[in-house]
């Protein structure tokens, strides 16, 4: 938990915010959706793995945490390019939802609303698709019922391994979204309730995040902050500090929690103190120059989260025209650094993505979630207008 508010170090560098030009925009649009239709048609009805080894995607069935945004990859492509075939492809995959539901299928754990929100709920929300809807209510019983753990101080989702993550803040949105569909509370309490103890346990007194907490399995209670895919226990690893960045404003949105956007505001300073001059952080914020890997999906989801909060704070919130000063330097340097030529052919839509540096996977590679945010933030911006789908 933030003890005192975090200050930006150089609020200079983010007084102004840059115009990425429309033509840019589209441009980077037509390139993105064009190869994941000729991805989709080199591989019908398969679903990536988490990422490239080599660059190429390896294909299987819909098993792994990050499908549901291989599928919200085809929902952003139609509501950006409005063309039926990514709206097909799209549809085609929620019959897989309902097969990993009953068959409990890579959802045992606390990775439930990044497989449903984006295909399900966004299907949902595109095209009123009742079964899909169904789908999803149905999955958020299952979490509530199986990984929700309400009867200590510490209320939130947990791992089978009796850890609460970074990345669960984003899987809480399902419960948030179900409380908001059905207007039972139950649903909105335990999504905040993530928050709550995210904000406890999880966020050190200078901003930064641990990746997961232990608790003891038999007491309940929390035992130790531990870092999973960063540089050490006492380091913040980019991309689950970015899960924050997105997940915070998300629950302020269902939820109004008047402590959300203080905290919104001091991680995402802290990431900002943290970031390159060149804008694509590095895979842990320990590190802010020198040869080390980078993670442009941190950056895009981050810049998601930063132009999500921005839509909920008065014209008076001093953070407000940081967060799209940065949002913009972010996006516009991984358009630039992240999508082009690299000497060899890569499936996906932007490189330098580090999936997890210290088990030696997925290192300066592609990956699902880098793709997804990568189309989720140029929909931001060349639809102002668009339902986000968390």
């Amino acid at each position: 938990m933030v003890t005192e508010k975090i200050v930006l170090n150089q609020p200079e560098r983010f007084a102004k915010i840059p115009e990425i030009s429309r033509e840019k925009l589209v441009r980077a649009a037509e390139k993105a959706t064009d190869k994941l239709e000729e991805f989709a048609k080199k591989n019908p009805c398969a679903f990536p793995g988490t990422c490239t080894k080599n660059f190429k995607y390896e294909c299987a069935e819909n098993k792994n945490w990050e499908a549901g945004m291989y599928t919200g990859c085809y929902w952003l492509a139609y509501e950006l390019t409005g063309n039926e075939f990514f709206r097909k492809e799209a549809e085609s995959h929620i019959p897989s939802y309902k097969v990993r539901l009953d068959g409990k299928i890579g959802i045992e754990g606390h990775d439930v609303g990044f497989p449903f929100m984006p295909s399900c709920v966004a299907a949902w929300k595109i095209t009123g698709n009742e079964y899909a809807r169904k789908i999803a209510l149905d999955t958020a019983d299952y979490v509530m019922a199986e990984r929700y753990f309400p009867k200590s101080e510490y209320k939130c989702i947990k791992t089978t391994g009796h850890h609460t993550m970074m990345d669960t803040l984003m899987n809480a949105t399902l419960l948030l979204w179900a409380g908001k569909e059905t207007g039972d509370s139950k649903y909105t309490e335990a999504g905040l309730n993530q928050s709550i103890t995210t904000n406890k346990l999880l966020i050190r007194a200078d901003g930064s995040s641990y990746h997961h907490y232990i608790f003891d399995p038999e007491t309940e209670e929390p035992i130790k902050g531990w870092t999973l895919q960063g540089h050490s226990d006492d380091s913040c690893w980019s991309r689950g500090h970015a899960w924050g960045i997105y997940g915070f404003p998300v629950a302020y949105d269902y939820t109004g929690a008047d402590f959300l956007p203080g905290l919104h505001r001091d991680i995402t300073y802290f990431m900002l103190n943290h970031l390159p001059e060149d804008c694509i952080p590095y895979w842990d914020y320990d590190f802010i120059s020198g040869e080390e890997s980078r993670d442009s999906s941190a950056g895009l989801i981050s810049a998601c989260g930063m132009l999500e909060m921005a839509k909920h704070l008065p014209d008076t919130a001093e953070q407000k025209n940081v967060f799209k000063s940065a949002a913009a330097q972010i996006v516009e340097a991984v358009i630039d650094n992240c999508t082009g030529d690299i000497g060899v052919d890569y499936d996906g839509l932007v490189n330098k993505v580090t999936h997890a540096k210290p088990q030696g996977q997925g290192i300066d590679e592609c990956a699902v979630y880098g793709d997804y945010f990568y189309l989720e933030a140029l929909t931001r911006y060349l639809k102002p207008d668009w339902v986000r789908y968390w």
